[in-house]
């Protein structure tokens, strides 16, 4: 029991019931010592971020502004988990989530149903982004953007931070590519008339 507690708070709450089920009987194909080994494997890698946040965080409450933030990650954290997507990381108003992760896809066929559910839930983040929407400006906050990368590609899994504290995460330039594609602002798009951008690499 102690063992799994270790294991489970290395990744994000947000972890499928499902994923993590899978994950626990697994585990001997990753664990050493009780945590996860590095291994290299192909990943979806997916960003996310609000567009315009600065420019609230400078007009806006400091307790509204938290509660804004949460309730976008928390959406789009709940779309990552009911597509088997493992929460990597918040930084702010971003999200980053990994598709194919702690359990390497072992087949091309897993490996692009991986992308595909990645695929997927950035298209229900799309939809989660106008829900959200239609609620703030109902109270009287202005409608947000967002703007999403996605690549796929392989990448290094494992633990990072020292013994007191440490994270499970993806490296790499695939992890690079996705939030390049996600800050990619030479392309043009109508924020106004569509508030979600998502831009997906050849891979």
């Amino acid at each position: 029991q102690r063992l799994r507690a270790e294991l489970m708070g290395l990744f994000s709450r947000h972890l499928s019931p499902a994923l993590a089920d899978a994950m626990w009987a697994r585990r001997a194909e990753f664990l050493d010592g009780g945590r996860p080994r590095p291994q290299a494997l192909p990943v979806t890698v997916l960003f996310a971020d609000l567009r315009g946040y600065s420019s609230l965080s400078e007009r806006t409450a400091p307790e509204v502004l938290l509660d804004y933030v949460s309730a976008f990650t928390e959406a789009m954290a709940a779309e990552v988990q009911r597509h088997g997507g493992v929460v990597d990381d918040y930084a702010g108003d971003g999200i980053k989530a990994d598709f194919g992760v702690p359990l390497a896809s072992r087949t091309p066929e897993a490996v692009r149903d991986d992308a595909r559910r990645a695929a997927a839930c950035a298209l229900a983040m799309r939809a989660a982004l106008d829900r959200l929407n239609a609620a703030w400006t109902a109270r009287g906050f202005p409608a947000a953007g967002m703007r999403v990368g996605l690549h796929s590609g392989d990448a290094v899994a494992g633990t990072i931070g020292g013994a007191e504290r440490l994270k499970y995460t993806v490296v790499g330039d695939t992890v690079n590519t996705a939030a390049r594609l996600e800050q990619l602002d030479a392309s043009t798009h109508d924020f106004a008339a569509q508030p979600c951008r998502i831009l997906l690499s050849g891979e």
